[in-house]
């Protein structure tokens, strides 16, 4: 399993492209299974689904995962809510159409961490043509290999720092330097798992430490610095108007709240998803709106001491 290590709202999408009539709208079903308490708090569920709510342009047309009696798979990813003790496995896991599975949890990380996120690893997977190309690729078309051009995955897993003092609210009321925002770390993740490190179509448009995506070098101007699952730290895009360090950089300043830049989405439109030109206003996770994520891999959050 490949690990990145790592540490939202613009008022309009202004990159997005219009998505055909045959695409739907992402749903992020999160699934507390594993949670041993720490989301227990309604506040803190609701912070999730706030954080799938800056997703709510992003669309595609992702086939379900419904095994029959002679389909199998299974998949294997690190407990979130105990990352030291091993991988667990979900046999036969059902996914809805258009809807992306997330596990989630709190685990001990120490200092620095903020959270870590796993598309795990598939295993077993057979059955009719059809139910094998929904598990590894949702029914998307060339998703790997080094010229993939999409990306469709089942879901994945995040465990959030227990360790960590949280900043919980709904707005940036409260939030100072000796607290990380919740909010931010949650997007930041889902992002991960969106495809930002595990999709093949985001290492095959990278050259030189380089991203050149279309959609990314139409936002930043010409080719995008980017190291691994990341943009490369320091690289800016634009948040309502104004410039801001892009949310998929390696790091986030404690008692700071980031919002997705243009950049930021315009790389999920690179990686093959369907980013619609919608208005994203502060209470748009009110609306139950959500996304789904799929890949084989994992990332981390991190936090620098220099931007604290």
């Amino acid at each position: 399993m490949n690990t990145y290590r790592r540490t939202l709202i613009r008022t309009a999408l202004l990159l997005g492209v219009v998505a055909s009539s045959s695409t739907q709208a992402l749903t992020i079903q999160f699934d507390y299974r594993y949670d041993q308490g720490f989301f227990s708090a309604q506040e803190r569920r609701d912070r999730l689904e706030q954080a799938a709510g800056f997703f709510a342009g992003v669309r595609d047309s992702l086939a379900p995962i419904a095994p029959s009696v002679d389909d199998h798979w299974s998949v294997w990813f690190h407990n979130p809510s105990n990352l030291g003790g091993g991988q667990v496995r979900e046999d036969n896991l059902f996914v809805a159409a258009d809807t992306l599975r997330v596990f989630v949890g709190g685990a001990a990380m120490g200092a620095g961490v903020l959270g870590y996120a796993t598309t795990g690893t598939l295993e077993g997977v057979s059955g009719s043509a059809g139910f094998v190309d929904a598990v590894t690729s949702r029914g998307q078309s060339n998703t790997y290999g080094p010229g993939a051009t999409d990306y469709g995955v089942w879901g994945g897993a995040i465990a959030f720092n227990s360790d960590a003092s949280w900043h919980w609210g709904a707005t940036e009321a409260g939030l100072d330097a000796s607290r990380s925002d919740f909010l931010t770390t949650a997007v930041h993740e889902l992002g991960h798992i969106l495809g930002y490190g595990p999709a093949d179509s985001w290492a095959a448009q990278q050259q030189g430490g380089l991203f050149l995506g279309a959609a990314a070098m139409a936002a930043y101007g010409g080719p995008v610095p980017v190291g691994g699952a990341h943009w490369a730290e320091g690289v800016t895009g634009h948040y309502a108007g104004q410039p801001q360090e892009t949310l998929l950089d390696p790091s986030t300043p404690a008692g700071m709240r980031q919002y997705p830049t243009d950049l930021d989405y315009a790389g999920l439109q690179d990686i093959g998803w369907e980013v619609r030109a919608v208005p994203l206003p502060p209470a748009l996770w009110l609306m139950g709106s959500g996304i789904m994520l799929m890949a084989l891999t994992a990332a981390r959050r991190k936090t620098t001491v220099d931007k604290h």
